[in-house]
């Protein structure tokens, strides 16, 4: 086997992807838990500078899943209150062509999936969004978890309303905010 069909071979698809954000996620419960060499240790797979700026504090990862889509980590600092925030994107690879991929190679794993697996975790589901899709909001303790969900295809409505993710974005609380809100 050549190097490169070695290294294919050992990416993982989009449910392994999600699955070990879920054990990172899982495991967290203060921002200093939330580093990019845990990200790296729970997705098999180094950070990088997310720019070569001198004052860059934000790393990523970016990776193939299909001839169709990649997936996207981004760490760094949130502005407001200067805590570790992740996110996971699934990305398509060619933005400029008219037709829109199926999300079918990043929806094995589905929202109602994912939306169990963290209440298992001692989650609450917090609430329901819409920004430029349908999003759910999490929290345990100071951690925040919020997932994007779109459709996986315009082909019918079971698979217009099957609930792919698109995005996921950790965060924290600062404590004095977690007081006030309980």
């Amino acid at each position: 086997m050549s190097a490169s069909a070695l290294a294919e071979a050992s990416l993982p698809d989009a449910p392994e992807v999600l699955r070990r954000l879920l054990a990172l996620i899982d495991t967290l419960r203060h921002p200093q838990d939330l580093t990019t060499d845990r990200v790296a240790q729970f997705t098999g797979f180094a950070m990088k500078p997310f720019s070569e700026k001198p004052t860059n504090d934000a790393y990523q990862i970016f990776q193939p899943l299909t001839d169709k889509w990649r997936y996207l980590y981004i760490w760094g600092l949130n502005s407001a209150t200067r805590l570790p925030d992740l996110g996971l994107t699934f990305v398509e690879t060619d933005k400029h062509s008219t037709r829109r991929p199926s999300k079918a190679d990043i929806c094995q794993f589905d929202a109602v999936q994912f939306h169990d697996a963290v209440l298992t975790m001692g989650y609450r589901h917090v609430g329901n969004t819409r920004r430029e899709s349908a999003a759910k909001q999490y929290r345990r303790g100071l951690v925040e978890v919020d997932i994007g969900i779109v459709g996986e295809s315009s082909e019918g409505l079971e698979k217009i309303s099957h609930g792919c993710i698109k995005r996921v974005s950790i965060g924290f609380l600062e404590n004095e905010r977690l007081t006030v809100s309980q």
